[in-house]
């Protein structure tokens, strides 16, 4: 990226703008002054989404402990579950919220100026068992001061970190820097993969537009890159696959962009693809997707719980590795084949089952791995060790 890129004046004015606002609500937040209340504050990716690891372990907390009242952090457009309180991401309210809940579950940090006051409890779930390195695993000169003097913030004032899997059990230490309670639960968020129905999966795939059951669904969900960026400052969009790519008949594309991704989305980067980049839950797109395409995205060790078929595409293999780096062996390791021409895979989906038969070893293994504590189960080994409940 060139300086005159880096020091465009929209990109300027925007970095100037957020860490007014950022200070604007520093100033409103005011932890300590008030009592708590026997609440609890959901927040998952700032409030774009109300899903992931969060939204599961408040299904389960709704059911077990009523006598709780619940907060939801949200974004504009995106609307807090029936019998929450949605608080508006950096309002006066939800800054109060953050200050006088009991219990904060959140699978990302909060900002900068947060400070967990006596008698609270902070449930991190994190967001992902990762195939690429991870917060303190990534060089150096890759992470801004600011963010790892966040990550050290955040990591001391976690109660309970989530661990899906052993791996992530080894893991995230480093990564995190977090010394403190790491609880081995499985993920949350992946309960539904073991436990939907074929009724209810139908349902899902009609939501999204799809009434054709024997219609194959490929679910397309490629990471970001952080050497992409828009010349506003935004992570740019991701898609190797060309817009006007034809399918073979019988499926249909589905394309999710990354959230870190959304201010620069737009219709277009979907192409003939049916766009759920903005689609809540992430985990109903697993259900409804009949296979799954990604690149080096932690969605891999979530969709495996369900048994269908995953391909990869990364084109910019070498370079992704060379600079964020990995934990495994990508080609040794993954559970599917990888492309790096988007027409070889397209042309690859005709032959989906000789695929899995072929790749039956590896899945198995890496399901062995990575998934043997998603059983359905998760959400309440969780709210069994945090709320006793």
């Amino acid at each position: 990226m060139s300086w005159q890129k880096f020091l465009s004046p929209s990109r300027v004015f925007g970095a100037v703008r957020r860490r007014a606002l950022l200070f604007a609500r520093k100033l409103q937040y005011r932890p300590g002054s008030q009592p708590l209340k026997e609440a609890v504050l959901f927040e998952a990716f700032e409030g774009k989404i109300i899903g992931d690891n969060s939204l599961d372990i408040f299904l389960e907390l709704q059911k077990r402990r009523p006598d709780l009242e619940f907060f939801w952090t949200v974004k504009k457009g995106v609307q807090a579950p029936a019998g929450t309180t949605g608080v508006l991401y950096g309002t006066s309210e939800w800054l109060k919220a953050m200050a006088t809940c009991r219990y904060l579950v959140n699978n990302s940090n909060f900002p900068w100026y947060f400070r967990k006051v006596t008698g609270q409890v902070y449930l991190q779930t994190w967001h992902g068992t990762p195939l690429k390195r991870l917060g303190r695993d990534v060089a150096v000169s890759q992470m801004s001061k600011a963010y790892l003097q966040t990550m050290d913030r955040e990591a001391a004032a976690w109660d309970y970190l989530v661990t899906p899997n052993e791996f992530c059990k080894t893991v995230f230490p480093s990564a995190l820097g977090y010394r403190g309670n790491m609880i081995l639960t499985g993920y949350p968020r992946n309960d539904r993969l073991s436990t939907t129905t074929g009724a209810m999966r139908q349902t899902i795939r009609e939501r999204i537009g799809v009434s054709d059951p024997s219609l194959k669904l490929v679910l397309y969900a490629p990471t970001w890159r952080e050497f992409k960026r828009t010349p506003s400052g935004n992570w740019d969009t991701i898609n190797f696959i060309a817009p006007d790519a034809k399918l073979p008949e019988g499926f249909q594309l589905l394309f999710r962009g990354h959230h870190n991704t959304h201010a620069a989305h737009s219709q277009k980067v979907a192409g003939n693809a049916i766009d759920v980049t903005k689609y809540e839950d992430v985990t109903d797109l697993y259900l409804a997707a009949d296979v799954l395409i990604t690149d080096y995205s932690s969605v891999m060790f979530d969709y495996t719980v369900t048994g269908k078929p995953i391909i990869f595409l990364a084109p910019d293999l070498e370079r992704y590795r060379s600079e964020r780096g990995f934990y495994l062996d990508y080609e040794n390791e993954v559970p599917g084949p990888i492309f790096d021409s988007a027409k070889e895979l397209i042309e690859s989906l005709s032959n989906l089952e000789q695929i899995s038969e072929q790749f039956a070893p590896k899945y198995r293994d890496w399901q062995k791995k990575f998934n043997q504590l998603d059983d359905g189960h998760a959400a309440a080994r969780v709210v069994d060790i945090v709320w006793g409940a």
